[in-house]
């Protein structure tokens, strides 16, 4: 969203020159963790070895591979197809970890995943989404009141009846 802010509508350099920024960043703030983590002895490596080198290695791929499409794919099509992709991707993360983890999903995680994919589909919408409905709801009640008010015929006429209609003021003023 600040890409997009920011940028607005960002041409490959533009996302390339965001993407090595956005590494460097990450690459200073975050790599003394890990070594701090180390010599204070909070975390303990015993060899290389130990360390699971094809999950570090994948999910940084995946993470990397993730930048490049969500970035570049915002510069080549639609930010709502990329946003829709991004919703996507919490239940279908949430179903391969059920099969590959053998996670038991509870109602809690369902509500959680509900509630992250509602919270991404509301930030698709236009900033004064209310007043669009109200305006679509103002236009589709004008829509039906003619066609209510020129047609009425048999009962409906006889008892001033109208579909939805509400009762004036000056009937209770009398």
């Amino acid at each position: 969203v600040l890409f997009k802010m920011v940028l607005g509508s960002a041409k490959f350099g533009e996302a390339a020159l965001f993407l090595s920024i956005v590494g460097s960043a990450n690459f200073v703030f975050i790599s003394f963790v890990p070594v701090i983590l180390y010599f204070t002895h909070v975390e303990y490596i015993g060899s290389p070895a130990d360390i699971p080198w094809a999950y570090l290695c994948g999910v940084a791929a995946l993470l990397f591979a993730f930048n490049i499409l969500v970035n570049f794919g915002i510069a080549i099509t639609y930010p709502t197809l990329i946003s829709l992709g991004i919703v996507l991707s919490v239940p279908v993360n949430a179903m391969v970890d059920l099969y590959t983890c053998d996670i038991n999903f509870n109602t809690v995680r369902l509500i959680a995943v509900f509630i992250i994919c509602l919270g991404f589909l509301m930030l698709l919408l236009p900033e004064d989404w209310d007043q669009c409905i109200i305006r679509l709801t103002t236009k589709l009640r004008k829509r039906d009141d003619p066609a209510e008010a020129g047609g009425e015929t048999g009962a409906n006429a006889s008892l001033n009846w109208r579909g939805r209609g509400r009762t004036s003021l000056s009937t209770y003023a009398r």
